[in-house]
């Protein structure tokens, strides 16, 4: 008789283990497809930067008067050069899509592949100045235009 319980007991423990460990797979496997849903980007056409808040305009200014222009991140690859244009704050798009390729500063001069472009050439991301707590902010307007504009 003890035979016969232990072989009841002991096909209940497998069962129970079999159990465990499909369980533990399943919920590993959703967490798992939870992170690549999360992490992947969809691919280019999908990202779609917002608007951002790059700082004082006082401290922007101070910057660029001293030293400018300087590369700013917007993060998921939608970076960009703060720099003054005419006595204005200005971002340059690090992704010259009309040139098909990713804008350099060199020295005195911006290069975008193999070719030199002037200022005036450079495509540019909307900047505004607004206040924040009693204070001016320069405000990077980072989507895309068909996304800002409205019909």
């Amino acid at each position: 008789m003890e035979v016969a319980s232990s072989r009841a007991s002991r096909a209940a423990d497998i069962k129970l283990i079999t159990a465990a460990t499909v369980g533990v797979l399943l919920v590993g496997g959703m967490i798992a497809g939870m992170i690549w849903l999360a992490t992947s980007g969809g691919g280019e056409d999908q990202r779609i930067c917002g608007q951002l808040n790059a700082g004082s305009a006082v401290g922007i200014r101070q910057t660029l008067d001293n030293g400018g222009p300087v590369f700013t991140t917007g993060g998921a690859g939608c970076g960009f050069y703060l720099a003054l244009l005419d006595g204005d704050i200005v971002a340059y798009k690090a992704r010259q899509e009309d040139a098909g390729c990713t804008l350099r500063l060199k020295r005195d001069h911006w290069e975008c592949g193999d070719k030199v472009l002037a200022d005036d050439e450079l495509e540019q991301y909307p900047v505004s100045i607004e206040s924040v707590d009693g204070n001016d902010a320069v405000f990077v307007d980072l989507r895309p235009e068909s996304f800002t504009s409205t019909t």
